[in-house]
């Protein structure tokens, strides 16, 4: 994964007049029927990371003050309001939902009350297969539809108050082999945490046991952050497994020495920011807006100088070590975005970003050391090419619909709009999450690419 077959850019929130006249929003021609807003309500289920983000988009497209022209509020297209409604279940429940394992074809609905499938994970070469296998000539599309940064969050262990020194005193400043060896379960004492800060408390300990806290659920933030711990680590974790490894769908809650150093889990990004905020000692990890949501890790009830808080990340080593926070306004109480701005990704052994929505994006990952903050990643929404040729048996589930297909045509349109109302204009606004990269260069443009995948839906 070298530096050669990587880019740097700019988040949808700054585009240059350059580069805002080449994002043609989807939805402006299609060869599906009928009008814009034309279509059906629809659903999707999925990551637990959109759950927030979700929430913004599917409110913002039918909110009637919205005079966005990809918005569906009653004054655009059929002049028809539609809506969208989601439901956390996890990356994993979503692409099994979607075909994922044939093993499991009770599961797979296509209709229009799963006609979005949300994940952190993206399919790998095996997982889209399958998915095709039940579509004939369709094809899934896997379309990138925000970023979001990974926040490290902590509970001191018992008997401790707060953190001094340090590199961000009143917060832990972790490096990442560090991050990876905590993880790993070798390092297991806080003291392997400390990195020039000391624990304060009567009858704190720095020899506390550290405990894990990892997703129960098949989780794509849990790939996202197993993927980026392999750019730090590429080493076998286990015999047999390295990180990247792990992060396929297969053994994603699957964590090194288990046996000798139990984990605690917790269900979705919401229930692990909870067992960490119940349990001190322990450290965890999940999307920054459901640790701010949580209430534990920033002000007043935490941040600096309390037990519980996120950490920041080391970002670069030479030539002195910086480190860098979750969030562009550090450990407030009020939202801000994602401090993956101009953030530096990979892609294995290929350059980044794929060329299209129809490739591979399951091996992207940020890069170790990085302008902003570190673990920052992409989350997913899948779509098809031809709706009408995924079913499963004839009669066993809501059959896809062209109406359905029209409104998820005209729902990605909206969520990829980045004029003012648009989805990633929204989501930008401080909301925890930052709008998909751009570039002048059309190659290299993150979300013209994610638009025009979204502009082959079809029935």
């Amino acid at each position: 994964m070298s530096r050669s077959s990587t880019r740097r850019f700019a988040s949808a929130c700054v585009l240059s007049a350059a580069v805002s006249a080449l994002l043609v929003a989807p939805g402006s021609a299609s060869a599906l029927g009928g009008e814009q807003c034309s279509g059906s309500d629809i659903a999707g289920k999925g990551a637990s990371t959109q759950l927030l983000s979700q929430g913004i988009w599917s409110a913002g497209f039918k909110e009637p003050a919205n005079t966005n022209t990809r918005t569906c509020n009653g004054k655009f297209g059929s002049k028809e309001v539609r809506t969208f409604t989601y439901t956390s279940t996890g990356s994993g429940a979503a692409l099994r939902s979607w075909g994922q394992e044939p093993k499991e074809a009770k599961e797979i609905n296509y209709g229009p009350a799963n006609a979005i499938a949300a994940t952190d994970e993206p399919p790998n070469l095996k997982q889209k297969e399958e998915m095709e296998s039940h579509g004939g000539a369709g094809t899934v599309l896997t379309i990138p539809v925000e970023q979001l940064a990974v926040a490290i969050i902590v509970h001191l262990p018992a008997n401790c108050t707060a953190v001094e020194g340090g590199p961000t005193p009143g917060r832990l400043a972790i490096k990442p082999p560090t991050l990876s060896k905590v993880f790993q379960g070798t390092a297991v004492e806080w003291s392997k945490l400390l990195n020039k800060a000391k624990l304060v408390g009567a009858g704190c300990s720095k020899t506390a046991h550290i405990t894990r806290a990892v997703r129960k659920d098949g989780s794509g933030t849990t790939s996202l952050f197993k993927k980026w711990l392999g750019v730090v680590y590429k080493k076998e974790v286990e015999p047999g497994k390295t990180w990247q490894q792990l992060a396929e769908s297969a053994n994603n809650t699957t964590w090194p020495n288990e046996g000798t150093d139990p984990v605690i889990r917790g269900e979705g990004g919401g229930g692990l920011a909870k067992a960490v905020a119940e349990t001190p000692g322990s450290i965890g990890y999940a999307g920054l807006a459901d640790a701010r949501a949580n209430k534990n890790f920033s002000p007043p009830l935490g941040g600096a100088g309390k037990t519980t808080f996120w950490a920041t990340v080391e970002n670069a080593a030479k030539p002195t070590h910086t480190y860098a926070d979750p969030s562009t306004n550090g450990d407030a109480e009020a939202k801000a975005n994602s401090n993956c701005e101009e953030t530096l990704y990979v892609n294995g052994k290929k350059k980044f970003p794929p060329p299209s929505t129809t490739e591979l994006w399951n091996e992207v990952s940020a890069a170790k050391y990085q302008k902003n903050y570190g673990i920052c990643g992409f989350t997913y929404d899948l779509s098809l090419t031809k709706f009408s040729a995924f079913t499963v048996a004839k009669g066993s589930q809501e059959e896809p619909t062209e109406k359905e297909a029209r409104t998820v045509f005209d729902y990605f349109g909206f969520l990829l709009n980045a004029e003012a109302g648009g989805g990633q204009a929204q989501i930008s606004n401080n909301q925890d999450y930052l709008g998909l990269p751009t570039s002048a260069e059309a190659k290299a443009n993150v979300l013209k690419i994610a638009q025009e995948g979204a502009a082959k839906i079809n029935f």
